[in-house]
């Protein structure tokens, strides 16, 4: 049901997708559907949670060498690209429940917080000094190759970002 639901409101939205498609589509009953989940949202924050694991799950795999920053660009121009990526789906979550959907909302931006700390660990052991100021400046290039995906394509979006990272990792010594 997540997996389905997952797919779903990646290419149609949140708000686009109905209970009544989500039931249809993963073949579950309504009462079932409920069962789990007493409302829709309660799916969405499940959704979100996935979602945000399986990102994790993919940098970390995609690019283990902690040290190797440039590596982070690879491995993001990799998820872009892989199956059911239809933009960012955190920040679709922060539009369309901002101001709706706090409890949605603040997962999302919560999830998004992450960025910062997961980069300027990695920072810190490739021994960049100033990592907690300088790894937001990298997550921007992340968020920046993420919605420029859907335009440019995840590959080449995710390579216009690593190329900015190397000048900047290069000016910062």
């Amino acid at each position: 049901m997540i997996a389905q639901a997952e797919d779903l409101f990646d290419r149609l939205g949140f708000h686009g997708t109905g209970v009544d498609r989500l039931v249809t589509d993963s073949g579950i009953a309504r009462m079932t559907f409920y069962k789990h989940f007493p409302t829709k949202n309660a799916l969405v924050r499940a959704v979100v949670d996935r979602r945000d694991a399986r990102y994790w799950d993919h940098m970390d795999t995609a690019a283990p060498d902690s040290a190797d920053i440039l590596a982070v660009f690879d491995a993001l121009g990799s998820w872009l690209e892989g199956p059911g990526s239809h933009g960012d789906f955190l920040s679709k979550a922060l539009a369309e429940f901002s101001g709706h959907d706090v409890a949605v909302a603040g997962e999302a931006a919560f999830r998004k917080k992450k960025a910062g700390p997961w980069m300027q660990a990695r920072l810190e052991a490739a021994g960049v000094a100033n990592a907690e100021a300088r790894a937001w400046d990298l997550v921007l290039l992340m968020e920046g190759a993420s919605a420029m995906a859907p335009v440019v394509g995840g590959k080449q979006a995710a390579g216009q970002a690593r190329h900015a990272a190397e000048a900047l990792l290069a000016a910062w010594g």
